[in-house]
């Protein structure tokens, strides 16, 4: 049986990382409020090169937020093509873009997401508020798979082993 930082150390491989942050998921964006706390909320993301990119009004608490603190973190939770669950984190420093790049940037992000028949006509309408596209450069990493807890727990039911441990109601 594996010990407990053996489970909570355990780190997918780059390949699932790059497989995860390419898929249609939501990130979970961590703004901070001026009042110490933290903002939450979930974003469309597209992650290119080395930088992960996301798309909101210039209106919301978030870039409010960031325009005082440009510091951020987002949290993406999948499933590589291995079928390992993993969570990929980063933390990093956002730059706004707003403009013809900034629009660029969101009709790629949508690209992602929305099916080609509907692309123009989302492009219309979440164009006409979601004005600013963030930049996240990520400088600190974290990622942690499951695949040692999932194999800790399943083996300790042996030849008995259900087919799903999770429930469903």
């Amino acid at each position: 049986m594996p010990t407990a930082e053996e489970i909570y150390r355990a780190h997918p491989t780059n390949e699932e990382i790059a497989d995860v942050l390419a898929q249609r998921l939501t990130a979970a964006v961590a703004t901070h409020n001026p009042d110490g706390s933290i903002h939450l909320a979930y974003v469309l993301f597209l992650f290119e090169g080395d930088k992960l990119y996301w798309e909101t009004a210039s209106s919301t608490r978030k870039i409010k937020n960031l325009m005082a603190d440009p510091t951020t973190s987002f949290l993406i939770d999948g499933r590589a093509a291995t079928g390992t669950n993993l969570m990929v984190s980063a933390s990093g420093t956002a730059r706004l873009i707003t403009g013809d790049e900034g629009e660029e940037i969101n009709q790629r992000l949508r690209a992602k997401y929305i099916t080609p028949e509907a692309i123009d006509t989302v492009n219309d309408v979440w164009g006409s508020f979601d004005d600013v596209c963030v930049e996240v450069t990520p400088d600190r990493w974290r990622s942690w798979t499951n695949q040692p807890f999932g194999a800790a727990t399943m083996g300790a039911f042996g030849e008995d082993a259900p087919e799903n441990i999770w429930r469903e109601d």
